[in-house]
């Protein structure tokens, strides 16, 4: 999803263009609004897809990459690959490349630690599934992409302990915002859960 909310560097990214802020790309588009454009087009088809044969796994990191992977092999070679450069989106800075890996084992640790997929009490389903989505969105561990993938994510975890998330049931900004204010307090994601479960 390209929003207002986008990616900023303080150099010139090794995953764009030289001289511009387009990300290389197997179609190798060079206009931003074309690149979207395809973008969408192309990810929208793979999420469906999703929908149907999701992708199996154990929650865990390798789950997560093959996520990323499928949903945006055919536009980016850096599908499934932790990103190599620092980014930020408006005033927040996400975990430096050297980090990622050690954040995300700590995140995937947790869920097996607490047992977080056998949990039953809905309250607390709502919760930790705000606190995995928030750790994986301050980590940021994608060069583009990171929404789609965790959200993904997310909706395999709260299937398997029973409950169906339609992401479409709250409106994308109201989504934003509430991801934008998880990086103080991830529970402000557990009415967005709420509003999901179909």
């Amino acid at each position: 999803m390209f929003s207002k909310y986008d990616v900023y560097t303080t150099t010139q990214s090794i995953y764009c263009y030289p001289d511009s802020n387009i990300l290389k790309n197997k179609l190798n588009i060079r206009d931003s609004k074309l690149l979207k454009t395809a973008e969408e087009e192309i990810t929208l088809i793979k999420q469906m897809e999703l929908l149907k044969n999701p992708i199996k796994g154990n929650f865990s990191k390798a789950h997560l990459m093959n996520i990323h992977k499928f949903i945006f092999e055919d536009i980016y070679s850096f599908a499934g690959k932790i990103r190599r450069e620092q980014i930020s989106k408006a005033d927040t800075m996400f975990y430096p490349p050297d980090l990622i890996d050690r954040e995300l084992d700590k995140v995937f640790a947790k869920i097996k630690e607490k047992n977080m997929l056998k949990e039953t009490d809905e309250e607390k389903v709502f919760d930790n599934l705000a606190y995995v989505m928030a750790e994986l969105n301050i980590i940021h561990p994608f060069r583009e992409g990171n929404g789609r993938s965790i959200r993904e994510f997310i909706r395999l975890m709260a299937k398997r302990m029973g409950y169906d998330l339609n992401w479409g049931n709250v409106d994308k900004e109201e989504l934003l915002e509430a991801s934008i204010l998880s990086v103080d307090n991830y529970k402000v994601l557990i009415r967005v859960f709420e509003a999901c479960v179909d």
